[in-house]
Formats: structure tokens, C-alpha cells, sequence
């Protein structure tokens, strides 16, 4: 008994010899909760000596705040396993508060009976305020890229998606609903090559490697037989690891409004057929293509007869009626490539772009001579139209200004007139003779009759 007595002191005392070297903070209690052992971790830790605790309740020696732990489930599971772990708060003697991992194990007899508490305490403080302040910073990012306007994304390096805001979310990049865009973890520039081309992948490819300060984009999707417009603007991530936002704005208001301006600037309000700007710009491109590709250009001066009379007759706005009507049948007899342009009151000039030879243009004019021949059915009358015809055929022009542009629709003009003093309803070739024959044209009093009395 004695030689056992004898082990079990040795062993004890090699216990406790552990329990003071170590280095976290640890507290022997017997099953009272009153302090056996201190090391001098735990002295240092909760500023106390061993003398001034060891005989005393660790309850009164160290105040714990229990207030964020479920005591009866600890309890339970201290109990049944033997083994406890959670965060607390305690205050020292000193009146300092600690942020502490405590992990409790209950000590017990060879025969199972507790015999008391080995409570190893370790200091978190400073880690739990590194965690907070970095969650603090996270939730502060969240909110940014939350009030960032539009539909945005954060993507790392390699141009993968690691953090989205809820417009993004919810409306996708595109604006087409959620789910359509690529989710955190996946490969923006994949998506962006399908959503526009791959020279936009590369531009963005070149901000993320550094190359450039921002980067910027428009682009169009269809959802449910609406265009929408996207303007995607990207800035590179600030740091080692590079990355860059994207904010995806709709801009589809914008750009319908922009659409509309333009077509007011460059159609005929009245027929929505190109007016003589947007001619002048198709026709020098007609000029261009033809130059590289060897080709020729149809120009067609066609004005319209009758149209006074119905003016005079029924009023400006059966003549309108009339000119809405010559519109559609001119485009119905020429081909989808071809421009067919208001220029005037009762004036309208045809591009054949891609001409063949004269025989084309000529058949171009009969179909036009004998669509606007055809009588036409109004609210008040039916109104009996023809049309005199100018044509001319170019040969490219590799680049071609106004001058140019001006010369071949007023040479176009020109031959009109001849057609028109050839009786009508007819159409003439121009030849630069007729230059030489200026009494053919009109006078510029006769010019702003026709005008006003279109």
C-alpha cells in the first residue's frame, strides 16, 4: 500500500510539475470549484499570485460572464463526456475584460467519481478584435459594392467572380433576370465573350494585367422581343492581387432616346424614308465599297407628278396621305440594299448599291415608273401619279466627299429635267452634255414654287 501511496504521490507530483510548465493558462479545482493549482500562465493571465488564490472558490476569484452560453447544455455535455468548450468573457482582478477560449474537463477517480476541474483558459481577445475588425470590414465592403449604382461584380485576377451586389443578383449583368450572368466562382470572361466579342475580352483582360486605368463598353440582349442596353464599366482593384470591379448600368432609355434623335436628324419625318443627309452618307459609302470591290453605283432622281394637284385639291394633308403611299411602293420595288431616300417635297432618289450594268438600273426605273403610275386610293379621291426619272451609274470612288456626293445627285437631277421635257413618265440617261443646257433646269423662282406648292 505504501509503495502505491508512494506512485500515486509521484504521479501527482509529475501532474502538477506539467500543469505549472505549461504554457496556457490553467486552473486545477477540486470538486468544489475551489483553486488547487495555478500556473503561472493563468497568474500572469488573470493578474493574481498563486498564493492569493489557491484555497479559494474560482468562482469568486475570476468572474465569468455566462450570459451568451447555454449553461443547462454545457452542463449536460460536461457531464456526459467529460469535456466542455466554448468562448466567455472574464474580468481579472484588475478589472480588465478578456475575450477567453475556456475548455473545461472534469478529473475522476479510478473508480469514475469526479474529484474536481482542469480548466485551461487561453486568451482571444486580440484575435476576436482582429475577427470583428476584419467582419467589421467585410460588412463595410458588402455595403459599398450594395451602393454601388448599377449591377456589380468584383473579379479577381484571372477574371473569376468573387463577389456580387443584389442587383446583380436579382437582374443580372444584362438586366435579363436572375441567374443569366456568371456566379461567384466563375469565369466572367467566358460569359463576356458570349455577350459581346472577344475584342472586349481582351481590352478587359489587358486592365486586369495592368495595362489600363478603366475600361468601358457598351452592348444589347434580347429578353422578351425588347432590346436592352448595358454599359459596362470596369476600374482595376487597388493591391498585389489586382482584380477589378464592373458595373453593368442600363442605359436602354439612353440609347432609345439617342436612336430616336438620330433618325429625326437623318429620316423624313413624314415617310421615315433616309433624307438627304443620310443619303449623302449611304451614297459615299456605296462610292467606297464599289472602288474596293470594282463595282458600280445606281442613282435614280425620280419626281413624282400629280402631287401639286392633289395639294391644291384636297389639301396638304390627303397630300401627305399620298406621299406615305408613294414611300411604300418605292421601297416594295427596290431591293433591301438599296436606299431609297426622300430629298424634297415630291423628289426621291434611289441607290442602287452594287450595280451591274445599265440594264439593272434601267429595270430599277421601269419598276418604279410603273409602281407610281398605278392611281392611288385616298380618303377623298383617287389621285393619278407618275414619275419623270434621272439615272446615272458611277464607278467607285475610293474616298469621296461631298463635293463628290453633291456633283453625282445634281448630275442625277439634271437628267430628270430631261425626262420631265421629254414628255414624262419616262426616265433619261445623263450625259455630261446636258450640263452644257442650263435652260433645262429650273429657274430659282420655279425652285421655291415647286417647294411651296408641293
Amino acid at each position: 500500500m505504501e509503495a502505491t501511496s508512494a506512485a500515486q504521490q509521484e504521479s501527482l507530483q509529475f501532474q502538477s510539475n506539467l500543469i505549472l510548465a505549461l504554457r496556457e493558462a490553467v486552473i486545477a479545482t477540486d470538486v468544489d470549484f475551489t483553486i488547487v493549482l495555478i500556473n503561472d500562465a493563468a497568474a500572469a493571465l488573470y493578474g493574481v499570485t498563486a498564493e492569493q488564490v489557491i484555497g479559494r472558490s474560482s468562482l469568486n476569484v475570476i468572474e465569468t460572464d455566462w450570459s451568451d452560453t447555454d449553461l443547462p447544455t454545457a452542463h449536460h455535455q460536461l457531464v456526459t463526456a467529460g469535456h466542455w468548450s466554448g468562448r466567455v468573457v472574464q474580468k481579472t482582478s484588475d478589472g480588465r475584460s478578456l475575450q477567453v477560449e475556456l475548455n473545461v474537463t472534469l478529473v475522476r477517480d479510478e473508480h469514475g467519481r469526479v474529484q474536481g476541474t482542469v480548466c485551461v483558459a487561453r486568451d482571444v481577445t486580440r484575435s476576436r478584435a482582429a475577427e470583428q475588425d476584419v467582419a467589421r470590414r467585410m460588412a463595410f465592403t458588402a455595403n459599398v459594392l450594395e451602393s454601388l449604382p448599377g449591377r456589380t461584380c468584383v473579379v479577381d485576377r484571372n477574371g473569376t467572380v468573387i463577389a456580387v451586389n443584389r442587383r446583380y443578383r436579382y437582374e443580372g449583368p444584362s438586366g435579363a433576370g436572375p441567374g443569366t450572368g456568371p456566379r461567384i466562382g466563375t469565369d466572367y470572361l467566358q460569359w463576356l465573350a458570349g455577350a459581346t466579342d472577344q475584342e472586349s475580352v481582351q481590352d478587359l483582360q489587358q486592365l486586369l494585367a495592368g495595362e489600363c486605368s478603366d475600361y468601358r463598353t457598351e452592348f444589347g440582349t434580347v429578353r422578351h422581343r425588347r432590346r436592352l442596353w448595358t454599359e459596362l464599366f470596369a476600374v482595376p482593384l487597388s493591391g498585389q492581387d489586382g482584380g477589378s470591379v464592373i458595373t453593368h448600368t442600363d442605359i436602354t432609355v439612353r440609347k432609345q432616346t439617342e436612336t430616336a434623335l438620330t433618325k429625326r436628324a437623318t429620316h423624313d419625318p413624314l415617310t421615315g424614308l433616309p433624307n438627304r443627309t443620310l443619303l449623302g452618307d449611304r451614297l459615299a459609302h456605296a462610292l467606297s465599297r464599289a472602288a474596293r470591290n470594282g463595282g458600280q453605283v445606281g442613282i435614280l432622281f425620280c419626281d413624282l407628278d400629280g402631287l401639286r394637284a392633289v395639294n391644291n385639291s384636297f389639301g396638304h394633308v390627303t397630300g401627305d396621305q399620298l406621299l406615305i403611299t408613294i414611300a411604300r411602293r418605292l421601297r416594295a420595288v427596290c431591293r433591301s440594299s438599296d436606299t431609297v431616300a426622300r430629298v424634297s417635297g415630291d423628289e426621291f432618289v434611289v441607290v442602287l448599291d452594287d450595280a451591274e450594268n445599265r440594264t439593272q438600273v434601267e429595270e430599277a426605273a421601269q419598276r418604279i415608273i410603273d409602281a407610281l403610275g398605278e392611281p392611288v386610293v385616298l380618303e377623298e379621291t383617287v389621285a393619278k401619279t407618275g414619275a419623270s426619272i434621272g439615272l446615272l451609274l458611277s464607278s467607285g470612288v475610293q474616298r469621296p466627299g461631298v463635293r463628290t456626293v453633291e456633283k453625282l445627285i445634281r448630275d442625277a437631277d439634271t437628267a430628270m429635267y430631261a425626262a420631265k421635257d421629254a414628255g414624262r413618265g419616262r426616265y433619261v440617261w445623263f450625259s455630261p452634255e446636258m450640263r452644257e443646257h442650263p435652260k433645262t433646269r429650273p429657274s430659282f423662282v420655279q425652285a421655291i414654287n415647286r417647294l411651296l406648292n408641293r
